[in-house]
């Protein structure tokens, strides 16, 4: 598994780097192929001391996990977003195995199944409103006006230049950032 770290500061020690990679080598048992992981590290400062937000991507078996965490230690905000990423895959791991029992194969009689913790057990997702709206091609810009227009914290749109479906969405600095799917 690949492990990138990225950070504008150019401020993660090397120790602070093996320390994350081997933390997170532990997440490469809920996959088949852990294709890379892909580390932010950036230092606020906050009331005089300064935070570390430890922001960590891992992209395995066609799916993206994301996790977040802040701390006063960079150590201690890597083992918090390890946690939280290792709770996010175990859910993910159990619902997907939950799927495709459901889809499929019966258990034969005479096997014993494990039995489900009613605590582990997760409902469907439900769909509270669904809305239809025209996908007409524009511009990034015109697509940044229209999602302060709505006042949403993103916008799905058509580009004009390339013809792909771009999400637009506003991050929690304030800025912009866009999501291109790859076909």
């Amino acid at each position: 598994m690949e492990v990138l770290v990225r950070n504008a500061e150019g401020n993660l020690s090397e120790h602070d780097r093996e320390y994350a990679a081997k933390k997170l080598g532990r997440l490469d048992r809920f996959f088949h192929q852990a294709h890379k992981v892909e580390i932010v590290h950036r230092e606020e400062k906050q009331a005089h001391k300064p935070s570390h937000r430890i922001e960590i991507t891992v992209f395995a078996d066609g799916f993206t996990v994301r996790g977040e965490e802040h701390d006063e230690s960079v150590v201690a905000a890597i083992d918090k977003v390890s946690e939280k990423l290792e709770n996010r895959l175990r859910r993910l791991k159990s619902r997907l195995i939950k799927n495709h029992r459901r889809k499929g194969a019966q258990v034969p009689n005479g096997l014993v199944t494990e039995e489900e913790h009613p605590e582990e057990h997760e409902e469907h997702v439900e769909i509270k409103e669904r809305k239809t709206f025209l996908l007409k091609p524009m511009s990034i810009d015109e697509a940044a006006l229209q999602l302060e227009m709505i006042d949403h914290p993103f916008f799905l749109f058509k580009n004009e230049n390339s013809g792909s479906i771009e999400l637009l969405y506003r991050r929690k600095d304030g800025r912009y950032g866009l999501l291109q799917p790859e076909m």
